[in-house]
């Protein structure tokens, strides 16, 4: 029994010291992570908004190099359909930055981690970056994710972009739908 316990506690630690490593391996990046390409050698950052067991927004917001960023709004937002706005050649530098702790590195695709406790039926986030060259890295994100580190992403995505971005207003909150005309 004595063995047991001592092997039982050993697989415990590294399991624990497994998950501690992923969790650290995510947040070790920075901006100036050589495998995290520039924000000039991108072409544009994407992220995907789904749905919930509710009225959460569904929407997309694309932003490109040149500073065009283009939102589409799918299902409770205020706005429905493809609008744009120019942000200036910089708004892609800001977001880059902005998402460098999370980013994958190119051409992989990566699940948040740190999602204990988590929240079930809450809105799921794919944030995309394609570089200039067409290689793509992808982060899938669970809104439900209770850590420090993934609440920080989801507020992220879900209150501070779109502000920045200037287009808080079309996503709007979901009693306050209302049907705008979208740009082509």
């Amino acid at each position: 029994m004595n063995t047991f316990l001592r092997f039982a506690l050993l697989a415990g630690a590294v399991v624990l010291a497994g998950c501690a490593g992923d969790e650290n391996q995510m947040h070790s990046k920075g901006p100036h992570d050589s495998t995290a390409p520039a924000a000039e050698q991108l072409a544009s950052i994407r992220y995907d908004v789904g749905p919930c067991h509710g009225f959460c927004p569904v929407y997309s917001v694309e932003v490109r190099a040149d500073g065009t960023t283009t939102f589409i709004g799918q299902q409770h937002t205020q706005v429905y359909g493809k609008q744009a706005r120019q942000n200036g050649a910089q708004a892609l530098t800001r977001l880059q930055r902005t998402l460098a702790p999370w980013q994958p590195v190119m051409n992989q695709q990566r699940e948040s981690s740190g999602c204990e406790p988590r929240v079930t039926d809450m809105s799921q986030y794919t944030v995309t970056w394609t570089g200039r060259d067409g290689r793509q890295a992808t982060l899938l994100h669970d809104g439900g994710c209770r850590s420090a580190s993934a609440l920080s992403l989801t507020h992220l995505l879900r209150e501070e972009i779109p502000q920045t971005l200037g287009i808080s207003n079309w996503i709007g909150t979901p009693s306050s739908n209302a049907v705008t005309t979208p740009v082509n």
